[in-house]
């Protein structure tokens, strides 16, 4: 099933078809087309901008997935070649160039690092994504169990991936810093647990729902471009090192606000029937992303903002990212679940 009104923009298509020992006419092709494509998905201007901004994200979040994926799966793809490097970063830079544009200045007037915590938790506490928006109040009170089924799936490009995300951003950071990042990855992991590790808790839950767990590699053209964009957003930081500040900013952003919104999911899920042993993936998190909020901030951002204010912009514009992305996420969800059948609701 796919959520795009055009589900044929090119780019999607040849990427497909395409392979690493293709000739170099052929990657030529895909590359200049993907120029031209990735022009007019961040064109305000273009006419074909929607499909040509689905079909990038598409092709971004093959790229990124796949390079994830070990060898020895059956859906690896050898996506570390140099030409689909070269094709990623194409699309990459103008995304990025665009990104910039639209968000560096996003959230006004920059504090100093002494009063960037305040700031900061403001800003978070009071977004449009966060858990007053509309969507959240439907998934509690209306939604089906299709609905919320459906609200799981879209999330997967994401969250399936959060602690290989996590995992790429640890080289080379060390002290209290690397202690956090080591907490979480360690929570994410299940504390050692393979069972109650945290994506192997959200497959089996996805699973439970009738879904596949390998949704995110074998159906991509079932996300909507809000969420590819979002998990995409994760990508791109944590796979350009010069982002890492940005990456860390989008990180705060997330573990700010996650909590309150999983709550109304809770209720949603419990209200159409589910135990709580059914979504332990939910609600595992309504508590260690309270504890890795504060961690983020306390042990990660403020010394690295105290010892160099310079990075100040950086992690203020992964926060901007973050927090749109997330408020587009929640825009096209509010409008487009309740379109969705509702023969399972229970009240």
């Amino acid at each position: 099933m796919s959520l795009a009104t055009d589900t044929t923009h090119d780019l999607w298509s040849r990427f497909q078809a395409i392979h690493c020992h293709a000739s170099r006419e052929e990657w030529n092709a895909l590359l200049t087309l993907a120029q031209s494509t990735a022009n007019d998905a961040f064109d305000t201007r273009s006419a074909t901008r929607q499909a040509a901004e689905l079909s990038v994200h598409r092709v971004l979040y093959a790229l990124y997935a796949n390079a994830i994926v070990a060898p020895w799966e059956p859906h690896w793809r050898d996506v570390d070649h140099f030409r689909f490097v070269q094709l990623r970063q194409t699309l990459e830079h103008v995304w990025n160039e665009a990104e910039v544009g639209q968000y560096a200045n996003f959230l006004g007037r920059l504090p100093d690092a002494e009063h960037f915590e305040s700031w900061a938790n403001q800003h978070c506490e009071t977004h449009r994504s966060n858990l007053f928006h509309p969507l959240f109040s439907f998934l509690r009170d209306d939604a089906s169990r299709e609905q919320l089924t459906e609200f799981l799936v879209q999330e997967t490009p994401f969250d399936v991936h959060f602690g290989d995300i996590l995992a790429k951003m640890l080289p080379g950071v060390y002290g209290d810093a690397k202690t956090e990042f080591s907490k979480n990855f360690w929570d994410e992991m299940g504390c050692g647990d393979t069972a109650q590790m945290h994506r192997q808790l959200r497959v089996d839950m996805i699973k439970s729902l009738g879904v596949s767990g390998d949704v995110h590699l074998l159906e991509i053209e079932r996300f909507c471009v809000a969420e590819l964009r979002l998990a995409n957003m994760y990508f791109h930081t944590a796979f350009n090192r010069a982002l890492l500040p940005q990456a860390i900013g989008m990180m705060l952003a997330t573990e700010l606000m996650v909590p309150g919104r999983l709550d109304q999911q809770i209720a949603g899920w419990r209200r159409v029937g589910l135990t709580d042993q059914d979504m332990s993936y939910l609600i595992i998190h309504t508590v260690v992303d309270v504890e890795h909020a504060a961690g983020w901030m306390n042990e990660v951002v403020k010394p690295l903002i105290r010892k160099n204010p310079s990075f100040i912009p950086d992690i203020a514009l992964g926060m901007a990212r973050r927090l749109e992305h997330a408020a587009e996420v929640c825009d096209y969800m509010a409008g487009w679940l309740p379109t969705l059948p509702r023969s399972e609701l229970v009240r």
